[in-house]
């Protein structure tokens, strides 16, 4: 007998009191001298102090989970009223210059970003000001081009070459997104930079994919 209770292991132990749920029903005195440390300070508790503390602790953390999912419902309610107004901005221009001045606009106001850059590789039917046109000669150009897939915006850090060839600017975009403009290849690209880390590489492109297709189906007949 000694010899198998040296054997039994806590595991063992447990398992048979989930497999035999009604076990304290039929020993209840047992229930007496257990001692149960309380998960904070340690001390013993009755069973019914630590179920509480238990189901108290459960409670917070599902309040956590719906607080979370409350915020997140409310920032993309707020995001949609946005795009909703983008598009109908972007509807309402009459020309493509008007067109490429809405995006340039509703982007740095509507969106508050810091650098907006609308870049294409190949030469649009009409020329555009804030259009600018990158030459495939550089490395990163051609990485770019043929990286960037239609409808599926790309998020995080660029390396500093790429940054100097998108942005006009001194100061150090620590994050940019990628919203690649083409239906069925890509002949431009709209950036985004931020000298925070806005645009981090988890970060939901659901909104950003509507946007892309919105100023694609708006300027697609200038590219051939």
């Amino acid at each position: 007998m000694s010899s198998l209770l040296n054997d039994l292991k806590e595991e063992d132990v447990a398992n048979f009191l989930n497999k035999n749920r009604e076990f304290f029903h039929v020993f209840p005195n047992l229930l007496d001298d257990l001692s149960i440390p309380h998960p904070e300070s340690g001390k013993a508790v009755s069973l019914l102090e630590r179920q509480i503390y238990q189901l108290r602790h459960q409670r917070d953390e599902l309040q956590v989970e719906v607080d979370t999912l409350i915020d997140i419902a409310g920032e993309n309610g707020r995001l949609l009223h946005k795009v909703r107004d983008f598009t109908k901005q972007l509807m309402e221009a009459r020309s493509e210059q008007a067109a490429v001045d809405c995006i340039i606009h509703e982007m740095k106001t509507r969106f508050e970003v810091e650098e907006v850059a609308l870049v294409t590789w190949d030469v649009p039917d009409i020329s555009l000001h804030g259009v600018t046109q990158l030459g495939v000669s550089q490395t990163w150009v051609q990485t770019l081009k043929t990286t960037l897939v239609p409808e599926e915006p790309a998020c995080g850090v660029l390396e500093n070459d790429w940054q100097k060839g998108l942005f006009h600017t001194q100061d150090l975009m620590k994050s940019v997104c990628l919203l690649p403009l083409g239906e069925q290849k890509v002949w431009g690209v709209l950036a985004l930079g931020s000298t925070s880390e806005r645009f981090h590489s988890d970060l939901g492109t659901y909104f950003l994919k509507i946007m892309a297709e919105m100023m694609t189906a708006r300027l697609q007949h200038l590219f051939h």
